[in-house]
């Protein structure tokens, strides 16, 4: 193996997280200018995820119970299980957290739940 390869694969691991925690960025960011239904109860639910994700169930109750209004529109027009479903699709591709392991993944939810975006929900 090639020095040059090795300090570009070496490299290449040290940005993962980075990548990570852009994603994680740059979702919040994109649903904060968001006011549809669904963009509502996904805000809800991605910070409900990270919450569970994290053993906070408390929370994730909560966060979940701020948009009870707008999950009730949407299963009138879709069973729960489908609208779960598509929400756990959007959040594995908004972030996709199975791809790092325990340190990088913890590192990333604590900065979501910590989000000022997040945090709201929990209140």
């Amino acid at each position: 193996m090639s020095t040059t390869y090795s300090s570009l694969h070496a490299n290449k691991h040290k940005f993962r997280p980075v990548g990570l925690l852009a994603a994680l960025t740059i979702s919040a960011l994109a649903l904060t200018g968001c006011s549809s239904t669904e963009d509502k109860v996904y805000k809800a639910f991605r910070c409900a995820k990270v919450a569970s994700l994290l053993g906070n169930d408390a929370a994730a109750k909560k966060a979940m119970s701020k948009v009870a209004i707008e999950m009730e529109k949407l299963t009138t027009s879709a069973s729960p299980e489908y609208i779960g479903r598509k929400l756990n699709e959007r959040f594995d591709e908004e972030a996709p957290l199975y791809r790092y392991g325990p340190v990088r993944r913890t590192a990333a939810l604590t900065q979501a739940y910590e989000s000022s975006e997040c945090q709201k929900y929990y209140k």
